[in-house]
Formats: structure tokens, C-alpha cells, sequence
């Protein structure tokens, strides 16, 4: 076997069902902290993410208000950052701030040269997916509002990040609120008309991240023992049920015939296990008794005709032979060597159809069309003058197989259909596309019938109740092997004196 163990021999350890259960039910303990750390992770992601939107938004609007600004300041008016007097932003210059903070929604102020607030954007929103998510799992998270958490700073001018920029030195710095609800970056950056001031904002489940991560642990450390105990009851429950029907399973191999008697112990589902495979021993008895069966019923078959070509040859050897005992023993020679011949043909295309014939090309074949050709034949034939034949159903009917096996069915069934009809009997073949998925094939005679005892087997291999001498009772055996390799189903349904009905069941060829 692949992992290096004799065949039914114990698993390892580390790939049997007992170490991965254990290792599931620790797995789940540790989720929710590993599921802390990594959202952790994710906040300082959404930090980076946070702080690096401000900067480009205020470097971008910076840049907005030197590409649209307004003339020049009059003398005598505040100092630019960069030297000279600072012209005051005019419409088109504030309309392009604008739509910097509604593209990125974010908060951009415009600020003169000492901090007073000129014109004020605020389009954050203060939420994204990550924080969506974290409300769905942690429960809606209660922030205070930018502008609260604004007014709190203090005057602008007074802010560290301000007074940065006017040194030229443009930095950038992150706050969360009291309960940890509310992360805000800012961002400063210079420009000819002033300063742009951009804050980007996002409701954040911080604080409940790490409350979870120091309690979690411990809470890990209290339920680990009962995680484990839990391990130990599932394995006691289910792996050491499964392990021992797996023992009793495999010490049918030694026996010489295994029966169906494996114990139905356990859970509800350990009782279908076990009769699971008691079903599939007794499928395999009784596979078994028919394959004995058969062997059986084929040497009878071949010991006849081996028994009368041994007593020809022993004839021959005795004396010379007369004309007409020379020609008796040559047609009994000639009778014995064709039925061997068809016996083994027969068994051969049975073999082969049982085994489902997966060597043999599939095409679309027409069986209504198959239908009406063999009728035709049929009637033709001399064996079968007295009997009259008859088809109907529909035009066309295509299915997905080997034609020459369809052909097969078809006049195994016909013939079988006349050989009980006798003279002046009928055999009326109907072939029907049934709610479009599938083709049905009935063979119908008024011939005898079938008794309600010989009806179940009249399939089986080497059943015939019409003598050796006329049949090998192969055909209905092929007829079902070559019917069910093709995906399908056939039947037979008989009224004692009233003939019998052969039904075949084929999927339909797909369109096209």
C-alpha cells in the first residue's frame, strides 16, 4: 500500500481518524485567538492604509490649490509658507480641494498661514468592509463623531502636526479616541495659498481586539482540559466502533466463505456502517452462488457434446466404419463441434457485454429504424414463416452504444418472442421515445407465457424451458448484460396463456 503499512494493518498515529479528531476539537478551541491576532494584524494594515490616504490627499490638494489659485495677496498680507504674501484660495481652487475629498472621502480643510480655517471639505465616512465585518461579528461598535473628536485637539494652529508643517518638516500622526473606537490620521502639507490639513478616519473594534486577546488565553487555559476530554469521548465513541467493524470487516478475508453477520452495534450510524456491509457480503454471496452455478451449468453443457465427439472417435478407432455409420458419426461429429463452437461464442459476447464492453466504439444508432430492418428479416426467415410480425411507435428513436450489440438484443428478443409464439402466433414490436429522455423497446407474443415461478430467472444464465436441444439459455442472459453496460434496464412481464412482454429501457441520445 501507499503509506508503508501491511494491507489491514493500524494507521499511523498522525493519520488515523483518532489524532485528526483530537486535533479539530483543539483547532476549535484555538480559533477565536488565532482569529484575534490576525485581525490585529489587519488593524495595523488599515493604520498604514489610513495614514498613507491623508498624505497623498493632502499632497494632491496641495497641489490642486497652486495649479487654480487666486491672484496674488495685496501687500501687507500674511506671510505664504514658502516666502511672500498669500493669495487666498479662490472658487475654482476650493471646487478641485473638494473633489479630492469627496474621490478619496476624507476631511480637507484649507488653512491660511496661521491655522485659520479658510474653507472646510468633510466627506468621510468613517467605515470601510473590515469595519462592516467587525460589526457583524463583534456587534455594532459606538464611535464618537469626527468632528467631536476634532473639536477636543484643540485650535489647529496649536497642533503638533501643524506646527511641523510651518517649520517644513510635513509629518503625519494617528489618534484613537477614549475607548479605543475611532482611529483619525492626519496630514499637513504647505502649499502657495496656505496649508491643506486631511484627516481620514475609521470606526475600529480596537478595544474589544484587546480585551479578547488578553482574555482569550486564559479562557484557552480553563477549557483546554475539557477540550481534550471531548477529544477522548468522540474517539471512545465513534473511532473505536469504526476500528473494531473494521477488524471484524477484515477477518472475512480468511474466511473461506464470509457471511453477512456482522454485528449491528453501536450509534445509529455504526448500525448502517455495519449493515452496509453485510449488505454488500450477501450481494457478494450471492454473486458467488451464481458464478459456482454457472461453472456448473457450463460443464454440463460441454460435457455432452465432448462426450459424444470421445464416443465417435472411440467408434472409429474400433473397426472401419460402414458408408452410412461413417456419415452417421460425421453429422453427430459436425452437430457436437457447432454447439461447442456456439457455446463458447455465446460465452465469450456474454463475458465481454458483463464486463461492459469498454473497448468497443459507441456511435448514434437509429433502434427504431434497427426495429423495422430486423421485423423485415425476421418475417423472411423460414424457421418463422407461420409467424406473423408487426412494428410500430416512433420514426426515429437514437441511443449511444455499439450497433452490432443493439442488433443482438433486438433479435435474441424476436426470436425468443417466435420461437413461443408457434405457427399462427404474432409478435408485435413497439419502439416509443418516452418523455424525452429516454427510448422504450416492448416485445410482445401470444405465444404461452412465462409461469409466475419461472418469470424471476428468466435471465439467468443457462435457463431455458425450451431443452438443450433448441436453446443454450444464453440469449435473455446477453439481452441483459449488453442492455445494462449500455446504462439501461429490461424486463419481462408475463399473463400464463396470454404470451409475454420483453420491455427495454436505453437513455435517448443527446440532441444534436
Amino acid at each position: 500500500m501507499g503509506d508503508g503499512r501491511a494491507p489491514g494493518g493500524p494507521l499511523p498515529f498522525f493519520r488515523s481518524l483518532r489524532f485528526r479528531v483530537t486535533a479539530l476539537v483543539v483547532a476549535v478551541l484555538f480559533a477565536p485567538t488565532l482569529l484575534v491576532l490576525a485581525w490585529l494584524s489587519v488593524e495595523r494594515r488599515v493604520l498604514s492604509r489610513l495614514v498613507g490616504n491623508a498624505e497623498f490627499c493632502a499632497r494632491e490638494a496641495a497641489a490642486a490649490l497652486d495649479e487654480h489659485g487666486g491672484a496674488a495677496a495685496p501687500h501687507g498680507g500674511a506671510a505664504a509658507p514658502h516666502g511672500g504674501a498669500a493669495a487666498p484660495p479662490d472658487a475654482r481652487a476650493l471646487a478641485a480641494v473638494r473633489a479630492v475629498a469627496e474621490e478619496h472621502l476624507l476631511r480637507l480643510r484649507v488653512l491660511d498661514a496661521a491655522g485659520a480655517v479658510v474653507a472646510d471639505f468633510n466627506h468621510d465616512q468613517g467605515t470601510d468592509l473590515s469595519q462592516r465585518i467587525g460589526d457583524l461579528l463583534l456587534g455594532a461598535i459606538e464611535a464618537e463623531a469626527l468632528e467631536t473628536f476634532d473639536a477636543s485637539l484643540g485650535p489647529i494652529a496649536e497642533r503638533p502636526e501643524f506646527q511641523a508643517a510651518q517649520q517644513g518638516t510635513p509629518q503625519s500622526s494617528c489618534q484613537l479616541t477614549k475607548n479605543a473606537s475611532l482611529l483619525v490620521c492626519h496630514a499637513v502639507h504647505p502649499s502657495r495659498h496656505g496649508y491643506v490639513y486631511a484627516q481620514d478616519s475609521s470606526r475600529r473594534p480596537v478595544a474589544h481586539l484587546l480585551y479578547l486577546r488578553i482574555e482569550l488565553p486564559r479562557l484557552v487555559a480553563i477549557t483546554l482540559p475539557l477540550s481534550l476530554l471531548l477529544a477522548l469521548w468522540l474517539t471512545s465513541r465513534f473511532v473505536r466502533p469504526l476500528e473494531a467493524l473494521r477488524r471484524r470487516a477484515l477477518a472475512k478475508i480468511h474466511e473461506p466463505t464470509p457471511s453477512a453477520d456482522l454485528p449491528l452495534q453501536g450509534s445509529a450510524e455504526m448500525q448502517d456502517v455495519a449493515a452496509a456491509f453485510n449488505a454488500l457480503l450477501a450481494a457478494l454471496a450471492e454473486r458467488r452462488k451464481a458464478n459456482e452455478a454457472f461453472v456448473a451449468d457450463l460443464v454440463h453443457e460441454f460435457k455432452n457434446p465432448v462426450a459424444t465427439i470421445r464416443g465417435c472417435a472411440d467408434a472409429l478407432a474400433e473397426a472401419p466404419a460402414e458408408r452410412e455409420r461413417a456419415a452417421r458419426l460425421s453429422r453427430l461429429l459436425k452437430e457436437s463441434s457447432h454447439r461447442l463452437d456456439t457455446l463458447v461464442s455465446q460465452f465469450l459476447e456474454l463475458a465481454r457485454a458483463e464486463a461492459g464492453m469498454l473497448h468497443e466504439a459507441r456511435e448514434r444508432v437509429d433502434v427504431a429504424a434497427l426495429a423495422r430492418g430486423l421485423v423485415v428479416a425476421m418475417a423472411d426467415d423460414e424457421r418463422f414463416a407461420r409467424v406473423r410480425f408487426t412494428v410500430s411507435g416512433a420514426a426515429s428513436a437514437r441511443v449511444v452504444g455499439v450497433a452490432y450489440r443493439f442488433e443482438s438484443v433486438l433479435r435474441n428478443l424476436l426470436e425468443n418472442a417466435a420461437s413461443f409464439s408457434g405457427d399462427g402466433g404474432k409478435v408485435h414490436v413497439s419502439v416509443d421515445v418516452v418523455e424525452g429522455r429516454r427510448v422504450e423497446i416492448r416485445v410482445s407474443d401470444t405465444g404461452s407465457g412465462i409461469s409466475a415461478e419461472d418469470l424471476p430467472r428468466v435471465f439467468d444464465r443457462f435457463f431455458t424451458t425450451r431443452g438443450r436441444e433448441q436453446g443454450s439459455g444464453l440469449g435473455l442472459a446477453l439481452v441483459r448484460a449488453i442492455v445494462e453496460a449500455h446504462g439501461g434496464a429490461v424486463s419481462a412481464a408475463s399473463n400464463p396463456g396470454r404470451g409475454a412482454t420483453f420491455a427495454v429501457e436505453l437513455p435517448l441520445a443527446p440532441a444534436g
